[in-house]
């Protein structure tokens, strides 16, 4: 391992000049946003956890094509493979930081950082001694979209939030994920663009955050989150329909009153129709009515998502697969706001969309809640729901769920 007197002597003779031949040679290459180290995966397309491995292997080969090195060894898998490799290794003396570099090609300084940083030999030892590395290339905003529901999905809302407001421009960018004080937290390696060419920089910020994740270790838990939901509880409907509403109706204008922040600029409401889903939900809403004997079980609730991830609820449903996603600050399972605002944060921008967000107005029967927290599984226990006594709730269920609208809109600052 480097000692950090030997930053002072990484960068003589190891950094390289770069001239302005080497931008011709590689133009193809840097020539503007429509290049790229990796295919472009459209979000319309299913992608399988084969297709990411193929997309990580053709970045590396290209990367290795371009650059003098083929620098750090990469993972050559998906997002949440690395991260249970790194972050959750059943062996807690084998876990190390999980290092995500992202790319984007139409950025000078992305290949400064490459040639001078990522092919440094010194870094790349001192990376892979200590890191797992994930890379992915954003150039195409379909591949940075999927990105950010990759690390919505597996990471978190935290997470995600510290991504998504990095400017794009500011790329190439190295982010550490690390697992202290039972969360995924990020943490950005590249704080200044200007700064991203420096092999003393960040190096130094490199051994940081090793330091603070050594230091950690003792805390470390031997499980971030559990995704399990009892299979009996779960249920895939049918593809849902939707109708667009009249700006000029009351339905139209009885939803957009949820939204009473001035920021919120409703695009477009859709009413969602699926008659099975609905005959399932109004099943469950009596059986859990006449155990109670009660028949206000229900509550209008929101939920912010992606729209590729409202794509796939209206296809599918309420899966397995995005249970976490939220967070799970009050245990395992499908998380809800009374309020939109609160939902709003997890409505992430599609820029595909030029920044549209997505909202789903649900039905939920909450039933016979419970104060919950983080280490409570709700799946198998006497409550329906859990809450966080004022604005959330939670169930493990699929079928407690009716999704009845979806908001477009945008957010005016």
């Amino acid at each position: 391992m480097l000692h950090s007197q030997d930053a002072e002597e990484l960068s003589n003779g190891s950094d390289t000049e770069i001239s302005d031949s080497e931008f011709v040679e590689y133009e193809y290459v840097f020539a503007g946003p429509e290049k790229s180290l990796m295919p472009e995966l459209p979000l319309e397309k299913e992608v399988s956890e084969n297709d990411i491995r193929s997309a990580i292997e053709k970045f590396a080969q290209n990367f290795d094509e371009v650059y003098p090195t083929p620098g750090p060894a990469l993972y050559m898998g998906p997002l949440h493979e690395a991260m249970n490799d790194s972050l959750l290794d059943p062996d807690p003396s084998k876990r190390r930081p999980l290092l995500l570099y992202l790319h984007r090609n139409n950025t000078p300084s992305t290949h400064l950082f490459c040639k001078n940083v990522l092919c440094n030999r010194e870094i790349i030892n001192y990376i892979e001694s200590n890191y797992l590395v994930w890379a992915w290339d954003c150039t195409k905003d379909a591949n940075y979209q999927r990105f950010l529901l990759m690390l919505l999905e597996h990471a978190g809302p935290n997470v995600t939030a510290t991504v998504v407001t990095i400017p794009i421009d500011e790329y190439p960018q190295l982010i550490c994920l690390l697992y202290d004080q039972d969360q995924v937290n990020a943490i950005k390696v590249i704080y200044n663009p200007d700064d991203c060419t420096s092999v003393d920089e960040i190096y130094m910020r490199l051994l940081s955050i090793t330091e603070r994740f050594n230091s950690s270790m003792e805390i470390l838990k031997d499980k971030i989150q559990s995704f399990s939901i009892l299979s009996s509880c779960s249920w895939s409907p049918p593809t849902s329909q939707l109708h667009i509403l009249n700006q000029q109706t009351d339905e139209f204008r009885n939803v957009a009153s949820y939204f009473t922040n001035d920021h919120c600029q409703i695009i477009c409401i859709e009413r969602i129709k699926n008659e099975r889903w609905c005959t399932t939900y109004q099943k469950e809403k009596k059986t859990i009515d006449e155990r109670l004997h009660f028949t206000q079980t229900d509550r209008v609730l929101f939920h912010g998502c992606l729209r590729t991830a409202s794509e796939e609820i209206l296809q599918r449903g309420f899966h397995q697969k995005i249970v976490g996603i939220h967070g799970t600050d009050y245990g395992d399972g499908f998380y809800f706001s009374t309020n939109p605002m609160r939902s709003h944060k997890y409505a992430l921008p599609d820029l595909s969309r030029w920044g549209e967000r997505t909202m789903l107005i649900c039905h939920v029967i909450i039933g016979q809640t419970h104060h919950g927290h983080s280490t409570m599984e709700t799946n198998g226990i006497q409550y329906d729901s859990v809450t966080d006594g004022s604005e959330i709730y939670v169930v493990s269920s699929n079928r407690q769920i009716l999704p009845e609208y979806r908001v477009t809109y945008k957010y005016i600052s």
